[in-house]
């Protein structure tokens, strides 16, 4: 069974010491610690790319693991836990406005238009990452994104 297109997001951390920690530690952990905040409408298997406001650069990137949850405290006000975190090379905003148009220091996070999706990968140096995108495999199970393994991580 394979999904539609699935979306890409680009979520933000600020300058606040505390939040790049935690960008960080989830780098090195390989997902968030933490929920992060995110659109509503973000779904296992989409893909993730975190802006860092304060560099003004694309720093990493990870895939949606569950469905967004409303928050009443906190940032939100949905949040997410995301996986497959991992650092890219920083690309600078400056350079993605030019290539593809998007601005990802606009909003607190949003989604990419589909029609500026594989612009925009390609502006990071993700160009191998559209196929995934396309072609994401589910569980036949519990309709979970499949990873690369090819063994669901809820299933077995």
């Amino acid at each position: 069974m394979e999904s539609a297109l699935a979306k890409v997001h680009v979520l933000q951390v600020d300058r606040k010491p505390g939040n790049i920690a935690e960008l960080e530690d989830g780098v090195s952990a390989g997902r968030t610690i933490s929920d992060w905040q995110m659109p509503k409408n973000s779904r296992p298997g989409d893909l993730v790319i975190w802006y860092a406001a304060g560099r003004q650069e694309y720093v990493a990137l990870g895939w949606v693991d569950d469905i967004p949850v409303m928050v009443k405290e906190g940032p939100g006000p949905y949040r997410g836990k995301v996986g497959r975190m991992e650092s890219i090379k920083p690309v600078d905003r400056r350079k993605v406005i030019r290539d593809c148009g998007l601005d990802g220091g606009v909003e607190s996070y949003q989604t990419v238009d589909e029609g500026v999706v594989a612009d925009f990968l390609d502006s990071l140096g993700l160009s191998h990452l559209t196929p995934q995108l396309r072609l994401a495999k589910l569980c036949p199970t519990c309709h979970q994104v499949m990873p690369l393994t090819g063994i669901c991580d809820n299933c077995g």
